[in-house]
């Protein structure tokens, strides 16, 4: 199971005749690696902070796809792992969650290396 948590951003991704985008979903889970057709590169098996800008309304989550990484979020790799490890995915979650209000500002300020930065903080041994 994913561990995640919604941040109100400071700042709401205003899409003209959509939802705003006024939440940041940070998610903490275990990715399979392989070949992404989307993206069109070979990730990593492991640990993944997912980031995504959302909103919520009455329980139904909406986001976006539009090749923006400011309005569709982005993944970032924690650590790599042969296969899942529930074990792993907690120790990741347990550091990162309690920064969720950090890097939500910091996403919402367009400051993605600041978030990229923290997150490799949290992780140097």
């Amino acid at each position: 199971m994913s561990e995640a948590i919604y941040v109100r951003m400071k700042k709401p991704i205003v899409r003209p005749q959509l939802d705003t985008l006024d939440e940041l979903r940070v998610r903490v889970d275990y990715q399979k690696g392989g070949f992404n057709y989307f993206t069109d590169n070979m990730e990593s098996s492991g640990v993944y902070v997912y980031l995504t800008p959302v909103h919520r309304v009455n329980g139904i989550v909406s986001q976006t796809i539009d090749g923006n990484i400011h309005n569709s979020g982005y993944k970032v790799l924690i650590k790599e792992l042969g296969r899942k490890s529930q074990k792993q995915i907690n120790l990741v979650a347990e550091a990162v969650l309690p920064k969720a209000e950090q890097i939500a500002d910091y996403y919402s300020e367009r400051q993605h290396q600041a978030v990229l930065g923290l997150l490799k903080e949290l992780f140097q041994k």
